[in-house]
């Protein structure tokens, strides 16, 4: 089947489930309760469920509205879609609009109006590294040589070790699409327009950008959840990084509840 063929299932969270209202959930979707209270917490949706027929996803969607909950259904192939967005390395802030401009010089221009969401966030990745490791072992063979004074070998090998490395990000989306319409990474931006106010360090000048962002799109939503412990998607396709996904499904919270 193909990826567009299979729908995701998600729910907006509920800041207190009633002990009823989740043992109803967990029959609607034929999952035990407690699973279905985790799924429920927190304060980004999450999926809770997958279906391959259609009308099944959205009969079960309807059993959820009538609880007065607010499903969010999606395709696979929307959920699986990597943000291949504008890149922002510098910015000009302006009355009601920024300007970014990308790597290359390339400009996009932002006004307050058409600024639905701003979703600031964290993502861990991991980096290979290789180092030297160096061991001493007891060489019988010398120290049989020397008449029986100990003797050790310095043995030296390659080995690889992976290190987890925070990457900070702030994301730019209209109501036209769940797809960014900028992105700003922390380690990616040059910062010398911040002028006066630059700090010291790449994530206090992301910060302070991220508060300009506010400033200048007022009417915009701003979420970040994302910036707290990373919120697993145990549902999603493995293929897809949570923070994407997780991305989207703010994103389409944002638009069910027509805020």
């Amino acid at each position: 089947m193909e990826k567009s063929g299979i729908l995701y299932l998600a729910l907006v969270p509920l800041v207190a489930p009633e002990t009823g209202v989740i043992t109803e959930v967990a029959a609607i979707i034929g999952k035990e309760p407690y699973g279905t209270r985790l799924l429920l917490a927190g304060k980004v949706p999450k999926i809770i469920a997958r279906y391959e027929s259609k009308q099944m996803a959205e009969s079960v969607t309807q059993k959820l509205r009538d609880l007065r909950l607010v499903p969010i259904l999606c395709t696979e192939s929307e959920l699986c879609r990597s943000s291949e967005g504008f890149i922002a390395h510098t910015l000009e802030v302006g009355q009601r609009y920024v300007l970014f401009y990308d790597r290359g010089g390339q400009k996009r221009e932002m006004k307050s109006r058409g600024v639905f969401l701003i979703i600031k966030g964290r993502e861990e990745t991991y980096v290979t590294k290789e180092k030297t490791e160096t061991t001493r072992k007891f060489s019988l063979a010398r120290t049989a040589l020397t008449g029986g004074i100990p003797m050790w070998r310095t043995q030296k090998k390659q080995v690889k070790e992976s290190s987890p490395v925070a990457e900070y990000f702030a994301r730019i989306y209209t109501r036209k699409s769940s797809e960014p319409v900028v992105e700003i990474i922390h380690n990616q931006a040059d910062y010398s327009f911040l002028k006066g106010e630059m700090a010291s360090s790449s994530l206090a000048n992301f910060n302070i950008v991220v508060t300009k962002l506010q400033q200048a799109f007022p009417k915009a939503i701003f979420d970040d959840n994302l910036m707290r412990a990373s919120v697993r998607q145990p549902y999603a396709p493995s293929d897809v990084d949570n923070a994407e996904v997780n991305c989207k499904l703010l994103y389409l919270q944002y638009l069910a509840l027509k805020v």
